[in-house]
């Protein structure tokens, strides 16, 4: 929560609620209703619960962090809780779906989070995790070339995914399917390898200020890293070794979603 609480007050001027993987996320809750009762755990600054509640569905969104929170647009189909994944005040079996975009990670402890959201969601009724497992990004790519450091960093803060995979069904006693995301060049959630397309945009501050492995990396560390990337792209060595990646139309970021339905 720490870092949210320094990111927080411009973390929306980066961090909007990318279209596609919201649309994907709605999808494999499966919903039966037209107005279902949905619960968000890191929402953040409530980005994606805000999706959910257009299309007219009741949205509980739990964040930690209340800078965070006060950064939510007033929305009267979302009612907020300050609190962690761990220990949610709510209801046994009381919601339709949970979604958790992109905030597992920090979660303090993930397999107590993973039993309270299962806890609370109702039976037949689906989770849907999006997360990010650094470690099958490939070390040829220029991400990892650059941003190596971060990339070392996070191996201990995300759980590898098949392992996330197994935990889920252990504490759950549910079958559990990993969707992969392969990352489009025009996302408008900006993510830390969301401009894999677009390096430029790692020099920019309001960009790398709502990625929290860039805004807690040290600063000697980072002006190291993006020293090294302007010039780079400056002198047509970064164009020399990976333009090849401006043909492409998808990157493997280490994205995954985690679909489950409560026994």
């Amino acid at each position: 929560m720490e870092i949210y609480d320094r990111i927080g007050t411009s973390y929306n001027k980066t961090r909007k609620a990318d279209l596609h993987i919201a649309s994907l996320s709605e999808e494999n809750l499966c919903l039966k209703l037209e107005r279902a009762s949905l619960l968000d755990v890191g929402a953040g600054t409530g980005n994606y619960s805000h999706f959910f509640s257009s299309k007219g569905h009741h949205v509980t969104a739990v964040e930690p962090s209340g800078i965070m929170m006060a950064q939510a647009a007033e929305n009267t189909n979302i009612k907020w809780i300050k609190g962690s994944a761990e220990e949610i005040p709510l209801p046994t079996s009381s919601f339709d779906g949970i979604i958790s975009i992109l905030a597992s990670h920090h979660f303090n402890d993930l397999e107590k989070a993973i039993l309270e959201m299962n806890r609370i969601l109702k039976p037949k009724h689906f989770a849907v995790i999006f997360a990010g497992d650094p470690s099958i990004v490939s070390k040829q790519s220029w991400l990892f070339d650059y941003f190596q450091i971060v990339f070392e960093k996070s191996v201990s803060t995300y759980l590898p995914i098949h392992d996330f995979k197994s935990m889920i069904e252990r504490v759950t006693k549910a079958n559990v399917k990993i969707i992969d995301y392969l990352l489009p060049d025009h996302l408008t959630d900006y993510f830390f390898a969301s401009a894999w397309k677009n390096p430029t945009l790692y020099l920019n501050e309001t960009f790398r200020a709502g990625i929290s492995p860039l805004a807690s990396l040290e600063t000697s560390t980072l002006n190291q890293i993006l020293e090294r990337l302007e010039n780079d792209l400056k002198n047509g060595i970064w164009l020399k070794k990976y333009g090849n990646i401006l043909e492409e139309d998808f990157f493997d970021g280490g994205y995954r979603f985690l679909v489950w339905q409560k026994n």
